[in-house]
């Protein structure tokens, strides 16, 4: 899916990407998805633990690099806020390589806000022990609801 190619969401919108995005809309300067949107992009799951949860989940959605390659993304730090205005900046360098995902499935469930929906920023904090420090425990925002990228 390349970054001309988005549609209009025809669902409510849970994503919104701004920013240094090529595909923005020039009214608005966003670029809008709902969930069926989010579930057309290449689906990745990641079962992990979490300072959140007793046991290992697993979480399924499209990678992040997956979500910036189809808005034509072309920063390198990315501000990711929850709905409740709470907003985490990282670097795109930092995380990459662990290719983040943007859960939208837990355990085989649609998240609902109530259940730290609709998407959750979940890195494979299991696979690399590195990733539990809270440097990076502290990005895996929930309730994500928009994304900004900057240079």
């Amino acid at each position: 899916m390349s970054a001309t190619a988005l549609a209009a969401p025809q669902g409510p919108v849970i994503l919104k990407v701004t920013g240094d995005v090529e595909s923005a809309n020039p009214t608005d300067g966003e670029v809008a998805f709902d969930l069926a949107m989010i579930q057309a992009l290449p689906q990745h799951e990641i079962v992990t633990g979490h300072p959140w949860a007793d046991k290992p989940h697993k979480y399924v959605g499209p990678k992040l690099a997956d979500v910036m390659t189809a808005v034509g993304a072309k920063g390198k730090s990315i501000t990711l806020t929850a709905l409740n205005s709470f907003q985490i900046r990282i670097k795109w360098d930092k995380v990459k390589q662990y290719d983040p995902i943007l859960a939208w499935q837990d355990d085989g469930m649609t998240m609902r806000v109530r259940d730290k929906g609709p998407l959750w920023f979940i890195l494979p904090l299991d696979q690399y022990p590195e990733l539990k420090r809270s440097e990076f425990t502290d990005m895996m925002i929930w309730q994500l609801s928009s994304i900004d990228i900057q240079q």
